[in-house]
């Protein structure tokens, strides 16, 4: 998820489990430990791209680190907060980092919860990684936290339910979703659950196509043939990244890794456009960010309200 969501949750369960003891300093120590996990996106400035992408919610995102560093980090906390009982900070900072990656585990990106023993990526794709519903109650009772000093437990109470029931909503929406489309591979469309990507694969490629929660027409899919034969190298870090849901695609020289579950630059509008992460094979320059490139690409007053259209099935 993004950093906004992990920080706003932090502060919320920071104020529940440690309010009373530490008053504002235990939303502080929450949203700090809620985004540690993530210091490994700084390996993007050292190492190629695509090895970034497996890095990236690798080891730092495992519950052996989330354990260690947890552990790690009460026992410096007890130092500085000897009156607080060193279990109980020992727990707040291992749950906090354990939240962290349970959570992006909802994504679509893939979280090695289990490294360095196995690297199998887990993912259950409920959530896009910004979503405005999922995050604004949080959102709203960590503002209220910095400076309301009234019924605090209640309001960081309130706010992390009313995430927990959109989450809940999600849940249910991909159940319906996949239902009805029979996807193998259904993830959220861009900041909301009730817009879906969903994927049917075959031997050969994958059909494609957005389902809306609320449409009552089926999916327009559009075919993406594998495309393997354009490969000249297997491509293994790619393969295992895209987990085996990818395109290969060649415009003039240059060929492109499509990793399929990030889905279409605004596909839910043209079946036909690019992929939001289209990797350029064996390449050599700056492409650490590439994650990031074509997300919001297009995007400007007259397509948000088409796309809220289209969420509501229109």
């Amino acid at each position: 998820m993004d950093s906004l969501t992990h920080i706003t949750l932090g502060a919320c369960t920071g104020e529940l489990l440690l309010g009373k003891k530490l008053g504002k300093k235990a939303m502080l120590f929450g949203a700090i430990a809620a985004n540690l996990p993530d210091m490994d996106t700084a390996a993007g400035l050292f190492v190629q791209g695509d090895r970034a992408l497996l890095i990236h919610r690798g080891i730092t995102h495992s519950f052996f680190f989330a354990i260690v560093l947890g552990l790690l980090l009460g026992f410096i906390a007890h130092r500085f907060y000897p009156k607080v009982k060193l279990n109980t900070l020992l727990l707040f900072f291992c749950f906090q980092l354990l939240l962290h990656d349970l959570l992006d585990t909802c994504t679509n990106y893939g979280t090695g919860l289990l490294e360095p023993f196995s690297h199998s990526r887990f993912s259950v794709e409920l959530l896009y990684v910004a979503d405005p519903l999922f995050t604004i109650s949080m959102l709203v009772a960590s503002v209220y936290l910095l400076f309301g000093k009234a019924y605090r437990g209640r309001w960081a109470a309130i706010a992390i339910s009313i995430s927990a029931f959109y989450l809940l909503i999600a849940c249910m929406a991909k159940l319906y979703v996949d239902e009805r489309t029979k996807a193998t591979l259904s993830t959220p469309a861009p900041f909301t659950s009730l817009l879906w990507y969903c994927i049917i694969k075959t031997d050969d490629g994958y059909y494609a196509g957005y389902q809306s929660v609320f449409d009552k027409q089926a999916v327009d899919y559009r075919y993406h043939s594998r495309n393997d034969s354009l490969l000249k190298n297997p491509e293994p870090v790619l393969r295992e990244f895209a987990d085996n849901y990818y395109t290969i695609s060649k415009t003039g020289d240059k060929v492109y890794f499509n990793i399929m579950r990030f889905g279409q630059i605004q596909g839910w509008q043209n079946n036909n456009t690019a992929f939001a992460l289209s990797y350029p094979v064996g390449s050599t320059g700056d492409e650490n960010m590439i994650i990031q490139k074509g997300r919001l690409i297009g995007w400007n007053k007259h397509t948000i309200w088409q796309y809220l259209e289209r969420i509501c099935g229109k």
